[in-house]
């Protein structure tokens, strides 16, 4: 259960007027895998989200170390349509850190940053890095 006034929600409709969402999907990393000594990563089977991409402002490229790169670093509002509540001490977000998101146009980025957390709102803010190709996928679920 949230506390306070939810302010994204109040200015939610005027973001999606000037700047829309876009469908992506969401590669969330899940642990790793050792296969005759070598380690590989896997993620859960993609899952669709509403994702508001925008550009960096400076101190958001100062939380990265990155001021002055704009070129490849930029920052994502993810919405959700369920609440992740904290249950005891563990929080469950909506993404975090090592996650993937896969754009319709087919760009990559991997989450490098995690601005504001309000999954239990159901939105984040996370900082996110373009990659060249997607994360490795041979050992993953439903891939």
């Amino acid at each position: 259960m949230a506390f306070g006034i939810n302010l994204h929600r109040i200015v939610r409709g005027t973001i999606e007027s000037v700047h829309g969402d876009e469908e992506c999907q969401i590669y969330q990393a899940c642990g790793q895998k050792n296969i005759k000594g070598k380690v590989h990563p896997i993620y859960q089977s993609p899952v669709d989200a509403r994702i508001n991409f925008q550009p960096l402002d400076s101190q958001a490229l100062q939380h990265l170390e990155a001021v002055g790169d704009t070129s490849t670093n930029i920052q994502a509002f993810l919405y959700s349509n369920k609440s992740y509540p904290i249950a005891g001490i563990k929080r469950i977000p909506i993404a975090r850190g090592g996650d993937y998101i896969r754009r319709e146009n087919g760009e990559w980025f991997k989450i490098t940053a995690v601005f504001e957390d309000w999954s239990q709102d159901g939105w984040i803010n996370v900082g996110l890095n373009q990659q060249p190709d997607g994360p490795d996928l041979t050992y993953s679920e439903g891939d």
